[in-house]
């Protein structure tokens, strides 16, 4: 699959996640997966449409109000297009797990569709156990292949959304621990060279933004956070007695080389499993 269409920042990723591949050949599976699904994603990305921009007036009202600026509707799926990535999806992870049950050959576009808007209301619910099965829906199991599909399906309108609305956000008006852009968790942080300023980064759409040093952005509670550094003090993972969650940090003052965010979030899956493994959650 070529990457022309591509931007020039997806295919850094796309190169960073090859450098990543030498360096951390542990991951070697992880990382060969998640290189066809970015290609897929980032291609898809520049298909899909362009969201319609609020008026100024309209962004700093939902800016001081906490509102993300981004609605389903906003994301102007076609159900086509939608259905021709999932397939696209759908035939990354029966590659990487050729174990898996394969899906519907035809699938109804209009279903896909609704499920994308039940996936986007409740993201949680593809990351967190339980929900699907409280809910009862086989094929809304956090590991049917089509809701895990039509959930990477919807990565490339929002990182689309958020390439465009961003540079357009005050983001001084912003204090909150979810995204501004669609209201995602971070499930990444960084601390900046210069001050150690935090910037958070979203699960959903990819977008950075800043928050304040201390304090837990799931919970907001003021308590300190325990975290445990990395031997060469690079990596720290904090966690929240208050929520039991936990958030992968990034300290870019004890790193000398460049950094990729979403490749990051990837080279440091070691940290989610020990988390996990404790019983926190991202």
């Amino acid at each position: 699959m070529s990457n022309m269409a591509m931007s020039q920042e997806d295919r850094q990723v796309l190169s960073a996640l090859a450098a990543a591949r030498e360096t951390h050949e542990e991951l070697a599976d992880l990382l060969d997966f998640y290189s066809d699904l970015y290609q897929v994603q980032f291609e898809a990305k520049a298909r899909v449409p362009a969201p319609e921009l609020r008026d100024e007036l309209a962004r700093s009202w939902r800016l001081e109000g906490g509102i993300p600026q981004v609605t389903f509707p906003q994301l102007g799926i076609e159900p086509a297009l939608l259905a021709e990535i999932v397939d696209q999806v759908l035939q990354v992870l029966q590659r990487h797990n050729p174990g898996w049950e394969e899906p519907p050959k035809e699938q109804d576009p209009a279903q896909l569709v609704a499920l994308a808007q039940r996936i986007y209301d409740t993201w949680e619910t593809l990351t967190a156990p339980g929900s699907a099965a409280e809910q009862g829906d086989e094929a809304w199991s956090q590991n049917h292949p089509t809701a895990l599909a039509v959930g990477f399906a919807l990565v490339p309108y929002l990182t689309r959304c958020a390439d465009e609305i961003l540079p357009h956000l005050d983001l001084d008006q912003w204090v909150h621990g979810y995204c501004p852009v669609c209201g995602g968790r971070p499930n990444l942080a960084l601390l900046e060279e210069e001050r150690g300023a935090r910037r958070l980064l979203c699960s959903r759409c990819n977008s950075l933004w800043n928050y304040g040093r201390t304090g837990c952005p799931f919970c907001r509670s003021k308590e300190k956070q325990t975290y445990y550094p990395s031997e060469d003090n690079v990596y720290r993972l904090y966690t929240c007695p208050d929520c039991n969650r936990y958030l992968k940090t990034v300290d870019l003052r004890e790193l000398h080389r460049e950094v990729v965010p979403v490749v990051e979030r990837l080279v440091t899956v070691g940290m989610d499993l020990a988390a996990q493994q404790e019983g926190l959650r991202s």
